[in-house]
């Protein structure tokens, strides 16, 4: 019996018959714990001359037809080049084809790691390959960052020099791609920036380039974080780099803020904030950036800069922006009790609609028992009923359709109200439109709440508690009409119009649930339990049964909405619309 031809002699008939990748991607997922031997019997191969492996490697796609994964057999690639015998400039063709194959993904540049191992192998190949790079700056320009990093490893004092140099090109490709480079210079630990690279920072900080001033700012922190003596001047560079900039020197200083929030120093944290109030709304890589670092602020108790950002940012674009765009702030907010009371208050008095709405979202990301706010005392005068009042309408407005939240803020205001006409103001908010709306659950909170107040606070709600009681008692003592009753045709209609609406409500909600894509969805017609098979890591199969359960879900309507569904949405939009004067 023929022995099976091995690992190499598959590849090699493989590329003889013009089907390298596809055999590669094939004895990766035969052989997944094996990637790095396979890297190295590509090199193996190619050093013999059986394969040339830049050739077949060129030839890569990200949308391949043959369904190869593109980034996996990249990776094999990567791993192979540092043990080949290549020219330098066949290295850097092959990888700069792959890295731009790569488009916008976050992993393009990842294909470097392997060019700048190959270049730590001789010291003479980073040399060569700066010399190729300054003979033809447009197509190898993207080379010079890893090209420095390899260098710098043995012979830092000469990449420097080269990278100083550089920054000073005719070509802008060039000039930009060296600044970049200066973030990638390697040091020994301890070792201090010399004055001559900060000093080329700053000359190219006066370009009027955006992308020149997004390299500076990555270049400024970076060497920033090598040598901690520098923070005035880092500071003022990134400064100016920002006022100087666009949209690209707004992404660096965003992915600054957002990843590295918990280490740089205060005044630096400042000065982005001001540069990136400039964020355009569209921009939403920029925005989740700028959710991260504000996060991290409210984390370090700097809650005062982080809100105000948030406020300014939100006023400025109203119409495109919403706290759902901040999804982690607004969670951190909304998990720290003080901190949103003190968000609410403030919003609610502030009366701008964005703002009303983004307290309403993020009381709606609420689950479990009610949400139960209290005012924050700090941003009110005692003796100041009218925005007593305001806060308890704009509660309403905003929190009607979650009204034990509604109601847990107007009782609150009612404690801190030291004026006897606002007090009856607010008993009489809470009874219209929140006790007639829903008598169920505001009416149970009510009764709990009562006898925990004291004062006139308990009077008024007892009051109130008596008032709907009499109301609800008058109104089942009324005889049935069957004139005002609509008829069976009417309600089934009207039944099926309101499932219609919930069908459609549904799906929009299952397309953005995380259920639907981990777990797979199936209908049950008829039975009493569910079955399947479990199988197990010894490849045996498990009859599993699950019986089928009841589920119920009870939700309280407001009952003003079928008598007066007109009447209570103006009262609402007056509530959510209105201004205080100032």
């Amino acid at each position: 019996m023929a022995e099976a031809p091995s690992r190499k002699e598959k590849l090699v008939a493989a590329s003889e018959a013009g089907s390298l990748l596809e055999a590669v991607y094939s004895a990766f997922r035969d052989e997944r714990r094996e990637q790095d031997d396979l890297a190295l019997d590509l090199a193996d191969l190619h050093n013999n001359g059986l394969v040339d492996i830049f050739a077949e490697f060129t030839k890569l796609e990200v949308n391949a037809s043959s369904g190869i994964d593109f980034f996996i057999i990249r990776r094999i690639f990567e791993k192979s080049v540092p043990h080949t015998h290549a020219s330098v400039g066949c290295v850097m063709r092959t990888v700069l084809q792959l890295f731009r194959c790569a488009g916008q993904d976050g992993a393009a540049g990842s294909i470097f790691a392997g060019y700048i191992n190959f270049c730590a192998k001789d010291s003479q190949r980073p040399r060569e390959a700066l010399k190729l790079i300054e003979a033809d700056p447009n197509q190898f320009a993207d080379m010079l960052p890893a090209t420095i990093h390899a260098g710098s490893l043995t012979d830092n004092p000469h990449y420097l020099e080269a990278a100083i140099r550089l920054s000073q090109h005719s070509e802008k490709v060039l000039r930009q791609r060296a600044i970049t480079a200066m973030s990638h210079l390697q040091w020994q630990n301890g070792s201090r920036v010399p004055d001559s690279l900060i000093t080329a920072l700053e000359r190219s900080c006066h370009e009027e380039d955006d992308e020149i001033q997004a390299a500076v700012i990555k270049s400024a922190y970076t060497l920033y974080q090598q040598d901690k003596t520098l923070e005035l001047r880092m500071i003022s560079l990134i400064g100016d780099a920002i006022s100087k900039g666009n949209d690209l020197t707004l992404e660096e200083a965003s992915m600054l803020f957002g990843c590295h929030a918990n280490e740089i120093p205060m005044p630096l944290k400042d000065i982005l904030l001001r540069g990136l109030i400039r964020v355009n709304p569209k921009h939403h890589v920029l925005l989740e950036n700028i959710d991260y670092g504000l996060a991290c602020l409210l984390k370090q108790c700097d809650n005062e800069k982080a809100l105000l950002f948030l406020e300014e940012l939100l006023l400025m674009h109203p119409q495109s922006l919403s706290i759902r765009l901040f999804a982690t702030t607004a969670e951190y907010i909304r998990r720290d009790t003080a901190l949103l009371s003190r968000v609410m208050t403030r919003w609610f008095l502030n009366g701008s609609p964005v703002l009303g709405q983004s307290v309403k979202e993020m009381g709606a990301t609420h689950h479990g028992e009610d949400l139960l706010i209290e005012i924050d005392t700090t941003q009110l005068q005692q003796n100041d009923s009218v925005r007593i009042v305001f806060i308890a309408r704009k509660a309403i407005g905003y929190f009607f359709l979650q009204p034990v939240t509604a109601a847990s803020i107007v009782i609150s205001l009612m404690r801190y109200a030291s004026d006897e006409k606002a007090l009856e103001e607010l008993a009489q908010l809470l009874f219209d439109p929140l006790l007639l709306s829903y008598p169920g659950c505001v009416g149970d909170y009510v009764k709990a709440q009562c006898p925990s107040e004291a004062g006139q606070v308990k009077e008024e709600l007892k009051k109130v508690l008596s008032t709907i009681t009499c109301y609800l008692d008058k109104l089942a003592g009324v005889p049935s009409l069957p004139a005002l009753h609509p008829s069976q045709t009417q309600r089934e209609s009207y039944r099926r119009y309101i499932s219609d609406l919930t069908a459609v409500s549904f799906r929009a909600a299952e397309k953005e649930s995380l259920l639907s894509l981990i777990c797979t969805k199936q209908t049950l017609l008829y039975g009493r339990k569910s079955i399947y098979f479990q199988h197990t890591a010894a490849g045996e199969t498990t009859r599993m049964e699950a019986p089928l359960l009841s589920n119920r879900v009870e939700i309280e309507t407001p009952r003003m909405d079928p008598i007066d569904p007109y009447g209570l949405d103006f009262i609402l939009r007056v509530f959510r619309a209105e201004r205080i004067c100032q």
